[in-house]
Protein backbone atom coordinates (compact mmCIF):
# COMPACT_ATOMS: atom_id res chain seq x y z
CA UNK A 1 0.00 0.00 0.00
CA UNK A 2 1.29 3.61 -0.94
CA UNK A 3 2.63 4.94 2.66
CA UNK A 4 1.80 8.52 4.02
CA UNK A 5 4.42 11.33 5.32
CA UNK A 6 3.93 14.88 6.33
CA UNK A 7 6.51 17.41 7.56
CA UNK A 8 8.00 17.24 10.61
CA UNK A 9 7.44 20.72 11.30
CA UNK A 10 3.88 21.28 10.93
CA UNK A 11 2.66 24.43 12.75
CA UNK A 12 2.63 23.62 16.67
CA UNK A 13 5.57 24.52 18.77
CA UNK A 14 6.23 20.79 19.93
CA UNK A 15 9.81 19.35 20.84
CA UNK A 16 10.88 17.47 17.73
CA UNK A 17 10.82 14.12 19.52
CA UNK A 18 7.47 14.70 20.96
CA UNK A 19 5.96 15.46 16.83
CA UNK A 20 7.66 12.39 15.46
CA UNK A 21 5.91 10.19 18.29
CA UNK A 22 2.42 11.99 17.51
CA UNK A 23 2.86 11.95 13.38
CA UNK A 24 3.65 8.16 14.37
CA UNK A 25 0.65 7.56 16.17
CA UNK A 26 -1.99 9.43 13.72
CA UNK A 27 -0.95 6.49 11.58
CA UNK A 28 2.35 7.97 9.04
CA UNK A 29 4.25 6.24 7.86
CA UNK A 30 7.30 8.79 6.93
CA UNK A 31 8.04 12.41 6.97
CA UNK A 32 10.21 15.35 5.71
CA UNK A 33 13.07 17.12 7.90
CA UNK A 34 14.05 20.52 7.35
CA UNK A 35 17.65 20.35 6.96
CA UNK A 36 18.75 23.55 8.39
CA UNK A 37 19.42 26.12 10.81
CA UNK A 38 16.49 25.23 13.07
CA UNK A 39 17.40 21.74 15.15
CA UNK A 40 15.36 21.99 17.87
CA UNK A 41 15.96 19.34 20.65
CA UNK A 42 17.60 17.05 18.34
CA UNK A 43 20.94 17.67 16.58
CA UNK A 44 20.42 17.75 12.83
CA UNK A 45 22.65 14.94 12.17
CA UNK A 46 20.21 13.00 14.30
CA UNK A 47 16.63 13.13 13.80
CA UNK A 48 16.67 10.52 10.74
CA UNK A 49 17.87 7.90 12.97
CA UNK A 50 15.45 8.94 16.06
CA UNK A 51 12.56 8.89 13.58
CA UNK A 52 13.54 5.56 12.12
CA UNK A 53 13.56 4.10 16.02
CA UNK A 54 9.90 5.72 16.45
CA UNK A 55 8.84 4.18 13.51
CA UNK A 56 8.97 6.95 10.70
CA UNK A 57 10.81 6.64 7.17
CA UNK A 58 12.47 9.68 6.23
CA UNK A 59 10.33 10.65 2.67
CA UNK A 60 13.01 13.78 2.45
CA UNK A 61 14.79 16.67 3.64
CA UNK A 62 14.13 19.86 2.69
CA UNK A 63 17.42 22.66 2.46
CA UNK A 64 16.94 26.42 3.62
CA UNK A 65 16.18 28.66 1.21
CA UNK A 66 17.23 32.22 2.27
CA UNK A 67 19.66 33.42 0.00
CA UNK A 68 18.47 30.95 -3.04
CA UNK A 69 17.77 33.89 -5.27
CA UNK A 70 21.66 34.97 -5.33
CA UNK A 71 22.37 31.75 -7.82
CA UNK A 72 21.28 33.97 -10.51
CA UNK A 73 23.24 36.64 -9.53
CA UNK A 74 27.23 37.74 -10.04
CA UNK A 75 29.24 37.29 -6.51
CA UNK A 76 29.98 34.87 -4.22
CA UNK A 77 27.05 34.67 -2.28
CA UNK A 78 26.16 32.38 -5.34
CA UNK A 79 28.31 30.21 -5.13
CA UNK A 80 27.98 29.99 -1.31
CA UNK A 81 24.31 29.42 -1.81
CA UNK A 82 25.76 25.98 -3.96
CA UNK A 83 27.90 25.13 -1.67
CA UNK A 84 25.39 25.15 0.67
CA UNK A 85 23.12 23.01 -1.26
CA UNK A 86 25.99 20.42 -1.65
CA UNK A 87 26.60 20.80 2.32
CA UNK A 88 23.28 19.43 2.38
CA UNK A 89 22.95 16.43 -0.14
CA UNK A 90 26.30 15.36 1.43
CA UNK A 91 24.39 15.32 5.11
CA UNK A 92 21.66 13.97 4.12
CA UNK A 93 23.86 11.10 2.14
CA UNK A 94 25.61 10.49 5.86
CA UNK A 95 22.33 9.77 7.77
CA UNK A 96 20.14 7.97 4.97
CA UNK A 97 18.36 10.58 3.50
CA UNK A 98 16.95 9.60 0.06
CA UNK A 99 15.94 13.18 -1.34
CA UNK A 100 17.22 17.32 -0.64
CA UNK A 101 14.27 19.45 -2.05
CA UNK A 102 15.71 22.97 -2.98
CA UNK A 103 14.12 25.93 -3.87
CA UNK A 104 15.37 27.77 -6.93
CA UNK A 105 14.12 31.20 -6.20
CA UNK A 106 12.53 33.02 -3.22
CA UNK A 107 9.97 35.84 -2.49
CA UNK A 108 7.84 37.64 -5.16
CA UNK A 109 10.61 39.40 -7.18
CA UNK A 110 13.73 37.05 -7.71
CA UNK A 111 16.36 38.35 -10.28
CA UNK A 112 15.78 37.01 -13.94
CA UNK A 113 16.81 34.14 -14.76
CA UNK A 114 20.63 33.95 -15.84
CA UNK A 115 23.01 30.77 -17.03
CA UNK A 116 25.24 31.65 -14.09
CA UNK A 117 22.58 29.81 -11.99
CA UNK A 118 22.86 26.36 -14.16
CA UNK A 119 26.62 26.77 -13.70
CA UNK A 120 25.92 26.96 -10.22
CA UNK A 121 23.39 24.53 -10.07
CA UNK A 122 25.33 22.03 -11.88
CA UNK A 123 27.33 21.32 -9.37
CA UNK A 124 24.66 19.96 -7.25
CA UNK A 125 24.47 17.93 -9.98
CA UNK A 126 27.01 16.54 -10.18
CA UNK A 127 27.21 15.92 -5.69
CA UNK A 128 23.46 14.46 -6.78
CA UNK A 129 25.34 11.50 -8.48
CA UNK A 130 28.38 11.50 -5.83
CA UNK A 131 26.21 10.95 -3.11
CA UNK A 132 23.52 9.14 -4.43
CA UNK A 133 20.92 11.66 -3.20
CA UNK A 134 18.29 12.73 -5.49
CA UNK A 135 18.14 16.57 -5.72
CA UNK A 136 14.13 17.41 -6.21
CA UNK A 137 13.70 20.81 -7.82
CA UNK A 138 10.49 22.11 -6.11
CA UNK A 139 7.60 24.32 -8.30
CA UNK A 140 7.55 27.45 -7.11
CA UNK A 141 5.93 31.26 -8.25
CA UNK A 142 8.30 31.57 -11.26
CA UNK A 143 8.45 29.10 -14.02
CA UNK A 144 11.67 29.84 -16.00
CA UNK A 145 13.97 29.17 -13.74
CA UNK A 146 12.67 25.57 -13.29
CA UNK A 147 12.06 25.43 -16.82
CA UNK A 148 15.96 26.34 -17.27
CA UNK A 149 17.15 24.14 -14.66
CA UNK A 150 15.04 20.80 -15.65
CA UNK A 151 16.04 21.13 -19.26
CA UNK A 152 19.71 21.79 -18.53
CA UNK A 153 20.04 19.47 -15.50
CA UNK A 154 19.60 15.78 -17.02
CA UNK A 155 20.30 13.36 -14.22
CA UNK A 156 18.44 10.65 -12.88
CA UNK A 157 19.82 12.16 -9.68
CA UNK A 158 17.66 15.70 -10.39
CA UNK A 159 13.92 15.22 -10.13
CA UNK A 160 10.95 16.88 -9.46
CA UNK A 161 9.34 18.17 -6.29
CA UNK A 162 5.47 18.19 -6.88
CA UNK A 163 4.10 20.96 -4.55
CA UNK A 164 0.19 20.84 -5.47
CA UNK A 165 -0.33 24.52 -3.33
CA UNK A 166 2.16 26.06 -5.38
CA UNK A 167 0.81 24.89 -8.53
CA UNK A 168 -2.96 25.74 -7.89
CA UNK A 169 -2.48 29.19 -5.76
CA UNK A 170 0.00 30.62 -8.45
CA UNK A 171 0.35 28.87 -11.59
CA UNK A 172 -2.25 26.92 -12.54
CA UNK A 173 -1.73 26.73 -16.11
CA UNK A 174 1.71 25.55 -15.81
CA UNK A 175 1.66 21.67 -16.88
CA UNK A 176 4.27 20.50 -14.92
CA UNK A 177 3.17 17.08 -14.26
CA UNK A 178 2.63 16.45 -17.75
CA UNK A 179 6.26 18.35 -18.01
CA UNK A 180 7.98 16.69 -15.25
CA UNK A 181 6.18 13.88 -14.25
CA UNK A 182 8.69 11.13 -15.61
CA UNK A 183 11.18 12.92 -12.81
CA UNK A 184 8.68 13.03 -10.02
CA UNK A 185 10.41 12.04 -6.60
CA UNK A 186 8.29 13.28 -3.97
CA UNK A 187 5.14 15.57 -3.28
CA UNK A 188 4.33 18.56 -1.21
CA UNK A 189 0.35 18.12 -0.87
CA UNK A 190 -1.65 20.95 0.38
CA UNK A 191 -4.43 23.24 -0.16
CA UNK A 192 -5.40 27.25 -0.28
CA UNK A 193 -7.99 29.08 -1.82
CA UNK A 194 -5.81 30.91 -4.32
CA UNK A 195 -5.50 34.01 -2.00
CA UNK A 196 -2.01 33.27 -0.35
CA UNK A 197 0.15 30.17 -0.11
CA UNK A 198 -1.64 29.34 3.42
CA UNK A 199 -0.65 25.25 3.11
CA UNK A 200 -4.11 24.59 5.07
CA UNK A 201 -5.00 20.62 4.29
CA UNK A 202 -5.75 19.11 1.81
CA UNK A 203 -9.95 19.65 1.08
CA UNK A 204 -10.15 22.76 3.40
CA UNK A 205 -9.19 25.21 0.01
CA UNK A 206 -10.49 25.23 -3.74
CA UNK A 207 -7.94 22.51 -5.30
CA UNK A 208 -9.99 19.69 -6.90
CA UNK A 209 -8.51 16.68 -5.38
CA UNK A 210 -9.42 13.94 -7.05
CA UNK A 211 -8.61 15.69 -10.23
CA UNK A 212 -5.21 16.08 -8.72
CA UNK A 213 -5.09 12.50 -7.62
CA UNK A 214 -5.86 11.34 -11.15
CA UNK A 215 -2.98 13.63 -12.16
CA UNK A 216 -0.61 12.30 -9.99
CA UNK A 217 -1.43 8.67 -10.20
CA UNK A 218 -1.15 9.45 -14.34
CA UNK A 219 2.77 10.01 -14.26
CA UNK A 220 3.42 6.30 -12.85
CA UNK A 221 4.57 7.68 -8.89
CA UNK A 222 4.37 4.84 -6.72
CA UNK A 223 6.03 6.95 -4.02
CA UNK A 224 4.49 8.30 -0.78
CA UNK A 225 1.43 10.67 -0.48
CA UNK A 226 3.51 13.54 1.49
CA UNK A 227 1.54 16.76 3.27
CA UNK A 228 3.31 20.22 3.40
CA UNK A 229 0.81 21.51 5.91
CA UNK A 230 1.03 24.15 8.71
CA UNK A 231 -1.09 24.90 11.69
CA UNK A 232 0.16 28.21 12.16
CA UNK A 233 -2.22 31.34 12.65
CA UNK A 234 -5.23 29.00 11.75
CA UNK A 235 -5.70 25.18 12.96
CA UNK A 236 -3.07 25.74 16.33
CA UNK A 237 -5.89 28.33 17.47
CA UNK A 238 -8.69 25.45 16.96
CA UNK A 239 -7.71 22.09 17.64
CA UNK A 240 -4.68 20.31 19.56
CA UNK A 241 -1.85 19.13 17.62
CA UNK A 242 -3.29 15.29 18.45
CA UNK A 243 -6.59 16.62 16.58
CA UNK A 244 -4.67 18.05 13.80
CA UNK A 245 -3.02 15.10 12.85
CA UNK A 246 -5.74 13.42 12.82
CA UNK A 247 -7.30 15.51 10.28
CA UNK A 248 -4.22 15.22 8.34
CA UNK A 249 -3.66 11.71 7.89
CA UNK A 250 -7.66 11.07 7.17
CA UNK A 251 -7.40 13.96 4.23
CA UNK A 252 -3.71 11.94 3.00
CA UNK A 253 -5.65 8.62 3.16
CA UNK A 254 -8.68 10.39 0.87
CA UNK A 255 -6.14 11.11 -1.35
CA UNK A 256 -4.16 7.81 -1.43
CA UNK A 257 -8.04 6.14 -1.98
CA UNK A 258 -8.22 8.71 -5.66
CA UNK A 259 -4.63 7.53 -6.92
CA UNK A 260 -5.64 4.02 -5.94
CA UNK A 261 -8.47 4.41 -8.27
CA UNK A 262 -6.52 5.37 -11.21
Amino acid sequence: MRELGIFAWFGYELPLRESFRLIRAAGFDRVMLWWGEYEGDIPLKDQPDRARRMGLEIENAHAPFDGCNTLWLPGEDGDRYADSLIACLEGCAETGVPVLVAHLTDEASPPPYHSRGLDRLRRAEEAAERTGVTLALENLRHVPHLRAAMQALTSSKVGFCYDSGHHHGWCREEPYLDLYGSRLATLHLHDNNQSWDTHRLPFDGTTDWPAAARQIAATGFSGAVSLEVQAYGYYEERMTAEAFLQQAYTAADRIRRFMNKQ
